[in-house]
């Protein structure tokens, strides 16, 4: 019999090594990343909404593969995986990385519609956006322009936030996991903060 050992890591400790230590409750931006050795990056996302990110993905420091059949590491990273262990730091790097590309989606949306979102909203899209892909979520499979995307474009936030709950299937099957994960981008989406 072969075991498998998975090398788990904790998001909270990866959430504290990128702001420095904020409370991972806190509503306001991450602003300057606290990480040594990585560019001047800035983040709009919240620690609640890395949070949302960070506990919907999991934190594996050994690579796997994830639902879509991709080898992946860390905090969802499937960029440059390789078949060994990442260190807690290169997870920090890496997910700071692909925030990064997750928030440039949501802003692209925000200039479109010139209009700025609430913090909740940018922490829920950009949590929605990471999930899925920028080009998902502009995108249905036909190439047509996705519902919630054409709110985003239109500033229409609130309307983008109610299609958060349709989106929880993967492969056509209904999963728990993204289920709860849409409630928690839900409830951020909808925040008063």
């Amino acid at each position: 019999m072969t075991m498998n050992k998975r090398l788990v890591c904790s998001v909270a400790l990866v959430i504290g090594l990128v702001t420095g230590g904020v409370a991972l409750e806190a509503t306001q931006s991450v602003g300057k990343v606290a990480l040594e050795n990585i560019e001047q990056t800035v983040l709009r996302i919240s620690p609640k909404g890395l949070s949302i990110i960070g506990n919907a993905e999991g934190c594996r420091l050994d690579p796997y593969t994830c639902p879509a059949g991709r080898p992946t590491n860390g905090i969802g990273n499937t960029h440059g995986v390789q078949e060994k262990k990442v260190s807690l730091e290169q997870v920090a790097k890496d997910w700071v990385k692909n925030v990064e590309g997750a928030e440039q989606c949501i802003r692209q949306a925000e200039i479109a519609a010139k209009k700025v979102m609430t913090q909740g909203q940018f922490d829920a899209f950009t949590s929605f956006s990471f999930n899925t892909g920028c080009q998902r979520l502009r995108q249905n499979r036909n190439g047509s322009t996705t519902q919630i995307y054409r709110y985003l474009q239109q500033g229409q936030f609130t309307q983008a936030c109610d299609q958060l709950p349709r989106w929880i299937y993967g492969g056509g099957v209904k999963l728990k996991g993204l289920v709860h994960r849409r409630e928690q981008e839900y409830a951020r989406c909808m925040a008063l903060d």
